[in-house]
């Protein structure tokens, strides 16, 4: 897959931008705060339809009302289309090929993975291992994003319906306790099949992380999902699912908030045998995020995913440098940031981009 064309308008710091970039290595440098990583950051938007730095309105050029991201994406000789992103009031509104605007999670995304600083957070954030792996099962399972966009709203609807329970007395909680036990069943429904998407990705994303870091490292490291409805679902699926969220039902309207769930549920990194976060250097940590990043980058390979690179060749040697750029297939689009133009190794197909040019 390669983006032939992207334009931004209003988006972060570009009032205007139209890139065609070269279908091999692109590499975006320049000095920091001219736009390289708003770049980048547009690219994640057209593949996720969210940024992995900031909330949608924070993606408005200061001063103006909306912002537009547009691609036109290749796929092979006989498939192409133009994706068009459109940020207004907070809200991410989608469209293919000129048609209708509707939400994302509707149209056909692009197919990238992105790695930047703040994915140092994957050594530390459940909430950010979650979002890695909604992507990675977004990108492999068609009906997942909408799956996913389904629980939220459940999950949603369910915790202030806790919320009422605990704070309501008399006929009026009972009637809520009933139109909890029909949230549950939905609920139930939801999770076990986000959780078995997610346990599917997890094991392909395990043993490409093992692979990724002991190349990148020389040490053994591993991944292992721990989903919050695990037990449960291991020992009888949905049904078991159902009456383990029958049995946590009071300890869930004390709370005022649901307790099991895929909003819950986490992957442990390990270190020769050791928790990872326990362990680890910052160095070890930060290789531990980008092993992750190119283990999902390559067990999405069927689908020839972009790759983008935002300011990490500064924080490796010549030879990891060199492993990163190997480990690709032929014929792969790479979008790479750097302050310095030297710090990425030439390539055939390399291309170099002033982002002073791009203005």
């Amino acid at each position: 897959m390669k983006i032939e064309r992207l334009a931004l308008r209003d988006y972060r710091n570009w009032r205007g931008l139209l890139l065609d970039p070269a279908p091999g290595v692109n590499v975006i440098y320049g000095p920091n705060g001219s736009g390289k990583t708003n770049i980048a950051e547009a690219v994640c938007l057209l593949s996720s339809g969210s940024s992995p730095r900031a909330r949608l309105s924070l993606q408005v050029r200061h001063g103006a009302g909306e912002a537009d991201a547009k691609a036109k994406i290749w796929s092979g000789p006989e498939d192409e289309w133009v994706l068009e992103t459109a940020i207004k009031a907070g809200r991410l509104y989608a469209r293919q090929d000129g048609g209708a605007w509707k939400s994302f999670s509707k149209v056909r995304p692009l197919a990238a993975v992105s790695f930047g600083p703040q994915d140092l957070l994957l050594c530390s954030s459940p909430d950010r291992r979650r979002q890695l792996l909604d992507e990675a099962c977004s990108q492999m399972f068609a009906p997942y994003r909408e799956e996913k966009r389904c629980f939220a709203k459940v999950l949603a609807q369910k915790s202030s319906l806790l919320k009422k329970i605990r704070e309501e007395e008399g006929p009026s909680r009972r009637g809520l306790i009933s139109a909890l036990e029909a949230f549950n069943c939905q609920f139930a429904r939801l999770s076990t099949s986000i959780t078995e998407y997610r346990s599917r990705a997890s094991c392909r994303l395990a043993f490409a992380f093992h692979q990724a870091y002991g190349a990148f490292s020389g040490f053994e490291a591993s991944l292992s999902y721990a989903p919050s409805l695990g037990e449960a679902l291991q020992e009888g699926g949905l049904e078991k699912a159902s009456r383990h969220l029958q049995e946590r039902e009071a300890a869930e309207i004390a709370a005022g908030f649901p307790l099991l769930g895929p909003h819950r549920d986490d992957f442990e990194l390990s270190l020769e045998g050791f928790p990872l976060a326990e362990v680890a250097s910052g160095g070890q940590a930060w290789m531990a995020a980008l092993s992750l990043r190119m283990a999902q980058f390559h067990i999405l390979s069927p689908l020839g995913p972009v790759l983008v690179l935002d300011d990490v060749f500064a924080q490796l040697d010549p030879e990891k440098r060199e492993r990163i750029l190997s480990s690709l297939q032929e014929g792969t689009q790479v979008f790479i940031t750097s302050t310095s133009r030297g710090d990425v190794p030439r390539r055939e197909g390399w291309h170099g981009i002033p982002v002073e040019s791009l203005r």
